[in-house]
């Protein structure tokens, strides 16, 4: 089968139009390879985000199903990759092929128009590609008008607007509905990869813009055409109808993730500036939010700093003003910058009181609180992208000091140093954000690998335990009716009960109640009932011995029971003798320390109807994650790493894979019905999303209550 190399035309369908002047027709082809050139490596970095993205789902999702769907994406994706990015690559060529011609036919109705009641996917998407071109056009800026006026006259149209710009937003959004439908994506995979690509092509299609622009006023195409923004006027938000609940639950934390900057604006006045003030250029704040100084501040009080943000700008501008004159115009943060310094403070603020009372988590808070407030000033996105870099790297750090930093391995501390050093000494930069993620994650998967282990490690313990009991308690059934039939005398019986039938159990145990082994140890039983011949007694003595070596009796002691038993079931059944007494109890006791708790097979009856259902629950499928309530208000996670269906008893593991509690299934809903203990749902958000969804349910509840201003 060919493949359609980059940049090479297919047919002569794919040239431009022939009424085109010669000049058009070469700056459209120059164009069109610009941009296949240039749409190559977002596309790729979109992918490899999408993949990415799979991973972790599939790695933190509870149930085997999702994860075999996730992976089975993963796979698609390898073999679609190719033809995804060709096939977008290919959209956006043909919509430069089709500059200043009308579509023929019945005009295709507005995308919001397209919806269908029985299709909760197509709904879905379209809101969220809706959401996405409506950001992305606010954003788009002069280069995108001055784009739209250029390309208007290279083919001697009006100025293009909305779907007729070829390298606008929507058409960037049509470009990922037609190439992404062939892949048949579930609905949530979907979304997946429509927030790599906005996260990493739509919203940075700046550079794009620019280059072409540069290209045609090289080309003498209006060189001297310079864009400037006019205030717009705020429209009224359009009342819609509220989607079903299951798409709504899905675009919660997209909704919450937008708007936080207006919906502030909304709940408070303008704050007064001094007229002969002057608002800080980015260099200049940057600077100051970066100045030992400030840093120091915050170290030192931090309650009364970084958590407030009256007290955090009055340092600021202490920074920006410091080594002036006394007569200079003050300097003052802009506004932009004061509406991310209050929402970082409420955003943290948020997370402070949400997040369980463990102090590293806290200070790791307050120890990045002025990074992340670097980072939003330099870049707006980072209160509307979802994706933003530095938005995913405080997520990591937020599992990472939750999960891994109160536990007994501190490998972590020495590289999340080093981390939040660069973080303090570096410019805000998305690159920046993207490697300290790697490396956080590199270290994160370091520590997951030890904790699988250690778990592993405690399952294969507890399932080991089980096994041994079931095999106790199967030599012991066999061992009973075998001394029915023999009726031994007291001592025989306690020391066969005590010593012998721990050497059925490990026989049964290693190889099968069908083995040859296990028959050779039935026939030495009898033997050592009387029941039948003893035979040779030496080779007797030496299977008995080698029995009850191999669980775990040292050489003289089982050379003294071996004597014991051959002798009491061959010569001495008339009498016990104090010494087979005194033997059989010392076994007795030594057994009854060795051995664990008998747990006692689970008794429908006994347990309510919630333990039932929770029973059958964890008997489908172990693995979740529940929270434990401390006396004091803590709140510790605990991963239930086993569950026993026979004897109903779960062993529950920390963070880092150690063992934590073990309970009966009757111990767990009583705690659980108490409020001792919560099933945590499966991680449908993590803490930075329910924080920031809490954040602009406040917000814009203030916004609608009257005098909430402040």
């Amino acid at each position: 089968m060919d493949v359609e190399q980059p940049g090479r035309h297919r047919s002569h369908e794919d040239a431009p139009p022939a009424h085109w002047p010669a000049k058009t027709r070469r700056l459209i082809d120059e164009i069109r390879q610009l941009c296949r050139e240039w749409l190559s490596e977002p596309l790729r970095v979109c992918l490899g985000d999408f993949d990415r993205a799979l991973h972790e789902h599939a790695a933190s999702t509870s149930s085997h199903l999702d994860q075999q769907r996730y992976q089975a994406t993963r796979q698609r994706l390898v073999l679609e990759r190719r033809a995804f990015e060709e096939r977008f690559i290919d959209c956006i060529d043909h919509l430069l092929l089709q500059l200043g011609t009308r579509p023929t036919g019945a005009p295709a109705p507005p995308m919001h128009l397209s919806l269908s009641l029985l299709d909760p996917l197509e709904h879905e998407m379209t809101a969220a590609l809706d959401q996405l071109v409506a950001r992305s056009a606010a954003r788009g800026g002069p280069l995108l008008v001055e784009l739209s006026y250029r390309l208007a006259v290279l083919v001697g149209t009006p100025p293009l607007e909305s779907e007729a710009m070829p390298l606008g937003p929507q058409a960037m959004a049509k470009a990922f509905r037609d190439s992404s439908a062939a892949l048949g994506l579930p609905a949530a995979h979907h979304l997946l990869l429509l927030q790599a690509v906005e996260g990493k092509l739509i919203q940075g299609l700046a550079p794009l813009h620019e280059m072409v622009n540069n290209h045609l006023a090289a080309a003498g195409i209006l060189p001297r055409l310079r864009a400037f923004p006019v205030p717009r006027t705020p429209r009224q938000p359009r009342r819609k109808s509220a989607p079903p609940a299951p798409i709504a639950e899905a675009a919660a934390v997209s909704r919450a993730a937008t708007g936080l900057p207006e919906l502030l604006a909304r709940q408070r006045e303008p704050r007064p500036v001094s007229g002969h003030a002057r608002f800080a250029n980015a260099a200049d704040l940057q600077a100051a939010l970066a100045a030992p100084q400030l840093r120091q501040r915050g170290a030192h009080a931090e309650a009364s700093l970084v958590r407030h943000p009256q007290r955090l700008r009055e340092a600021l501008v202490d920074q920006l003003n410091a080594g002036e004159p006394i007569d200079a115009v003050p300097v003052m943060p802009a506004p932009e910058a004061d509406d991310a310094l209050e929402l970082i403070a409420r955003l943290f603020d948020t997370l402070h009181r949400q997040l369980p009372p463990v102090a590293s988590a806290h200070a790791l808070l307050d120890r990045v609180q002025l990074p992340m407030l670097r980072a939003a000033v330099a870049d707006g996105g980072f209160f509307e992208q979802r994706e933003h870099p530095a938005r995913r790297l405080l997520e990591r750090l937020l599992g990472a000091s939750r999960d891994w930093l109160d536990g007994t391995d501190h490998s972590l501390l020495a590289p999340l140093e080093e981390l939040l050093a660069r973080l303090d000494r570096e410019f805000p930069a998305p690159s920046l954000y993207s490697e300290l993620d790697a490396e956080l994650d590199r270290q994160v998967a370091q520590l997951q690998r030890r904790a699988q282990v250690a778990e592993r490690r405690h399952v294969e313990s507890m399932q080991g335990r089980e096994r041994l009991e079931q095999a106790r308690q199967r030599a012991t059934e066999l061992l009973a009716g075998l001394l029915a039939k023999a009726t031994p005398r007291a001592a025989l019986r306690s020391l066969l009960e005590h010593a012998w039938s721990d050497v059925l159990a490990l026989t049964l145990l290693r190889h099968g109640e069908h083995s040859e082994t296990f028959a050779r140890r039935l026939v030495i039983t009898d033997q050592l009932l009387g029941r039948l011949p003893p035979g040779n007694l030496e080779t007797l003595q030496t299977e008995v011995e080698s029995g009850l070596q191999q669980i775990g009796m040292h050489g003289e002691e089982a050379t003294q029971v071996a004597q014991r038993l051959i002798g009491a079931g061959a010569v001495l059944q008339d009498a016990d003798g104090p010494g087979l007494t005194g033997l059989a109890m010392r076994l007795k006791q030594r057994r009854a320390l060795a051995e664990p708790a008998a747990v006692a097979e689970p008794r429908s009856a006994t347990f309510s109807a919630e333990a039932l259902r929770l029973h059958q629950r964890l008997s489908q499928h172990a693995g979740g994650w529940f929270e434990f309530i401390e006396a004091d208000g803590g709140r510790t996670r605990r991963k239930l790493a086993w569950y026993s269906t026979r004897a109903a008893r779960g062993l529950f593991v920390t963070c880092q894979g150690q063992r934590a509690e073990e309970m009966s299934l009757g111990e767990l809903a009583q705690a659980i019905a108490a409020g001792k203990v919560r099933e945590l749902p499966a991680a449908n958000e993590s803490d930075l999303d329910r924080a920031w969804r809490t954040l602009a349910d406040n917000l814009r509840q203030a916004s609608l209550t009257p005098g909430a201003r402040s």
